[in-house]
């Protein structure tokens, strides 16, 4: 039994005196009882001017520090931790914890000192690399922006990238275009883009959100009124047709136009001609016309609200573009970009936590880029100090993170509508149908529908077909 005591008496000092850390031992009342040599070299003072002394009295020399994690134990009766920094410059953090006996008597208190300053160096310098890769990621963009004017665009996503390049295309042309994808992907800036590089860039855009306009008043917003067209028109007004003569008109959500308007924009479409409302004369104007909207357009034809004619005059050239979840590859450095954007503008200098940026990166931004960089200016507006951290992120932000892994049946996101899962499986479903064929009626074939049907559908997602496929 002797021997037993001893080799667990043997086991227990090389534990202690081989420990990385720093620990010493103090009773109940604060007297130091055992120290180690990581504490000793930490501290630089050795056992024999610490052991069997009150901690108070080794303080006031100056070989410990104050405050005291150990004292603190004491006082308070439960664990305490302390961030501090010794005589010698050095980080510590030193946690004390309470031993009681069985009577609840306090007999020990245990204190591990952890030498962080090596850690918090490194840290210092992994920051600072990540700050000069921050600049040179912020030169690469500003490189990659520089065709694009003052617009910010970043594409490092091949699926973006594609619709960079398909935007320079389509400027070049005046081909009739409608921009599709949900709320907040960037549908009016495109049409800038559009416009900025188009042969009409002298010229102005003019937009017009059409869900914004009361019915009754949309025609003649397009179109425009003579005097006495209605009651209260008390003189002649030009419609934004007539104002983007030699230019562009957007029409942001055109699936709100009211039946009646899409008939008069559809001959306009047709011949270049309009008619102010209360005018018997047409007038010519040169317009290019750009709608876009986030709904479905055929399925609002099959339910009879929006013309099938209007439709296809529309989408001569449709452009898909995609939602955020789509572009992974462009969410940390819009993150990073919008963060510098809105510090400038608020004349502070804010940056993200890893964690932080862990967090928004998983989380669906249901609202796209719009809800994104609402997002970074409130983080940058109401964070308190210079590093955003998860505590500051929105709460719905951090739950959503956090369910990350929690989803519907079929791994569809919660926050995915309907609408945008049926066009997701579409989608999927005709890219990979069109791995196996290069003509669209053997994928109509395929797929039990029409040719024309395939046709409209490869159009609006952007599906192109590979003559060096099976079939």
């Amino acid at each position: 039994m002797d021997r037993s005591i001893q080799e667990l008496t043997w086991e227990h000092d090389a534990i202690i005196d081989s420990s990385s850390d720093g620990l010493f031992v103090c009773d109940g009342h604060g007297v130091i009882l055992r120290v180690n040599p990581a504490s000793e070299r930490i501290n630089q003072a050795s056992a024999a001017q610490l052991v069997g002394r009150a901690y108070l009295a080794v303080a006031r020399e100056g070989l410990v520090i104050l405050p005291s994690a150990a004292l603190e134990a004491i006082a308070k009766r439960e664990q305490v931790s302390l961030l501090q920094e010794n005589r010698f410059g050095r980080k510590l953090i030193s946690t004390a914890t309470p031993v009681f006996d069985d009577s609840g008597e306090l007999i020990r208190v245990v204190v591990s000192e952890r030498d962080i300053t090596e850690t918090d160096r490194l840290q210092r310098q992994l920051e600072d690399q990540q700050a000069i890769g921050d600049r040179f990621r912020h030169q690469i963009l500003e490189l990659q922006q520089l065709q694009f004017g003052n617009q910010q665009i970043i594409a490092r996503s091949p699926c973006m990238a594609k619709l960079l390049s398909q935007v320079l295309k389509v400027s070049r042309v005046d081909s009739t275009l409608l921009l599709l994808g949900e709320t907040g992907v960037g549908k009016g800036l495109i049409a800038d883009l559009i416009h900025q590089h188009s042969q009409r860039a002298d010229r102005p855009i003019i937009k017009i959100n059409c869900g914004a306009i009361p019915e009754t008043l949309v025609e003649a917003e397009l179109f425009g009124y003579e005097k006495g067209a209605f009651t209260g028109a008390v003189g002649s007004k030009p419609g934004c047709l007539e104002i983007a003569d030699g230019g562009i008109l957007f029409l942001d959500e055109i699936a709100e136009l009211p039946p009646a308007s899409q008939v008069k924009l559809l001959r306009f479409i047709e011949d270049g001609q309009l008619t102010r409302l209360g005018a018997t004369r047409s007038r010519k104007v040169d317009v290019r016309i750009i709608a876009a909207t986030h709904k479905n357009l055929e399925q609002m034809i099959e339910i009879g609200s929006f013309r099938n004619d209007l439709f296809y005059r529309l989408s001569v050239i449709p452009l898909h573009i995609p939602a955020l979840r789509e572009r992974q590859e462009c969410l940390v450095p819009l993150i990073r970009t919008y963060i510098d954007q809105f510090s400038a503008r608020s004349s502070v200098q804010k940056r993200l936590t890893a964690p932080a940026l862990d967090c928004l990166t998983r989380y669906f931004f249901p609202g796209n880029v719009r809800e994104l960089m609402n997002i970074c200016e409130r983080l940058v507006v109401m964070s308190d100090t210079e590093l955003i951290d998860v505590n500051d992120l929105p709460q719905a932000v951090v739950a959503a993170a956090d369910e990350k892994g929690v989803e519907m049946p079929g791994n569809w996101p919660t926050e995915m509508s309907m609408m945008q899962i049926l066009e997701s499986v579409e989608r999927q479903v005709l890219l990979d149908t069109a791995k196996c064929f290069s003509r669209q009626h053997h994928i109509a074939s395929h797929l039990g529908m029409s040719q024309p049907t395939i046709a409209r559908k490869l159009s609006k997602y952007g599906i192109k077909l590979y003559f060096g496929t099976k079939n």
